[in-house]
C-alpha cells in the first residue's frame, strides 16, 4: 500500500493540479502546473497536449480580414487544439473547453462576408460551435438566399433544431437532404432527435445502403413510414425540384387524395412514384396491403 501511494500519488497530483488549471484557464498557474509535472514525469503523456493548450491560451485572436488565414486557424483549433483537449479532458469536457475559443474566433471573422469556397470562415458555423444560437441566425440571414446553399441552410436546420425542436427543423432538413444528401446525412446523425434516429435506422434496414446519395429519397420515405409528417413537410420545396423532392410531395399528395376517395387521382399519382422510384413504390404499397 505504502508503495502505492509513493508510486501514483505525487504525481497524480501534479497531473491534476494542470488539469485544474487548464480547465480554469489559468495561464500563469497552468504553466508552473505543466512544469512541475514536466520536472517529475517528463515522459507523462499529460505534457504534450498541455503544452498545446496552453498556447492557445497565450495566443490572442485578433480580427481577420481574410477568409484563408481564418480557414487556417479554425483548421488548427479543430485538429491539433480540440485533439488536446479531448486527450485533458475527455470528448464531452474537451468541447466544452473550446467554446469559448469558437465565440472567439466567431467574433474574429464577424467582418467577413460567406465563401461558400471557405465556409469554416463565416461566422455562423463558429457561433454554433460555441452554441451561440441567436447570434448564429442572424449571421445566416445576411445571406443571400441562404436556404438554397448548403452550408448555412444546414447550419439553419441546426438551429431551429436547438431553438425550437424537430418539427421547425424538418422542413429544412428534407431540403438539405435533396440539396446535399451527405451533409445532410452527416447532421442529421449529430442531432439529438431520437424520432429522426429511429427513422434513419428503419431507412437504411430498409434500403440496405452504404451510399449517402440515397438519403436523398428519405424525406419521402420518412412520409410513408410516418404519414403525420405530411403537416411539417409541406412547406418544403426547393427550385431544383429533383425526383426525390418530387416523390416526397407525391407521397404528401397521395396521403391527401386518399383520406378523399379520390380513386382516378390516386392511381395516377401512384404511376408517377412508381416511376420515380420503384422500391419506395413498393414500400408504400406494402403500407397499403
Amino acid at each position: 500500500m505504502q508503495l502505492d501511494l509513493f508510486a501514483h500519488s505525487r504525481d497524480v497530483m501534479l497531473r491534476n493540479d494542470l488539469v485544474e488549471a487548464l480547465r480554469a484557464r489559468d495561464l500563469p498557474a497552468g504553466r508552473k502546473a505543466r512544469a512541475r509535472l514536466a520536472a517529475a514525469c517528463p515522459q507523462d503523456a499529460l505534457l504534450a497536449p498541455a503544452e498545446s493548450l496552453l498556447a492557445q491560451l497565450g495566443h490572442r485572436i485578433r480580427p481577420f480580414t481574410e477568409p484563408l488565414a481564418a480557414s487556417r486557424a479554425v483548421a488548427h483549433i479543430d485538429g491539433e487544439i480540440r485533439r488536446a483537449a479531448v486527450q485533458v479532458f475527455g470528448p464531452g469536457k474537451g468541447d466544452e473547453w473550446l467554446a469559448p475559443l469558437w465565440l472567439a474566433m466567431g467574433d474574429a471573422v464577424a467582418a467577413l462576408p460567406f465563401h461558400p469556397e471557405v465556409p469554416a470562415a463565416y461566422a455562423a458555423g463558429l457561433l454554433i460551435r460555441a452554441r451561440q444560437w441567436h447570434r448564429a441566425r442572424e449571421a445566416l440571414e445576411a445571406i443571400p438566399s441562404w436556404r438554397r446553399i448548403p452550408h448555412p441552410l444546414a447550419w439553419m436546420s441546426e438551429i431551429a433544431f436547438e431553438l425550437e425542436g424537430l418539427d421547425a427543423a424538418w422542413p429544412l432538413l428534407a431540403e438539405l437532404a435533396w440539396l446535399d444528401p451527405a451533409r445532410f446525412a452527416a447532421l442529421a446523425r449529430h442531432l439529438a432527435a431520437p424520432p429522426l434516429a429511429r427513422l434513419l435506422r428503419e431507412f437504411d434496414r430498409d434500403l440496405v445502403t452504404d451510399d449517402d446519395a440515397e438519403l436523398a429519397w428519405f424525406p419521402a420515405w420518412a412520409l410513408v413510414a410516418d404519414p403525420e409528417l405530411a403537416d411539417v413537410l409541406r412547406s418544403a420545396h426547393t427550385p431544383a425540384q429533383s425526383p426525390p423532392e418530387q416523390a416526397a410531395h407525391a407521397v404528401m399528395q397521395l396521403l391527401a387524395l386518399e383520406r378523399q376517395g379520390r380513386h382516378q387521382e390516386v392511381v395516377a399519382r401512384r404511376k408517377l412514384l412508381r416511376a420515380l422510384n420503384e422500391a419506395l413504390f413498393e414500400r408504400y404499397m406494402a403500407t397499403r396491403a
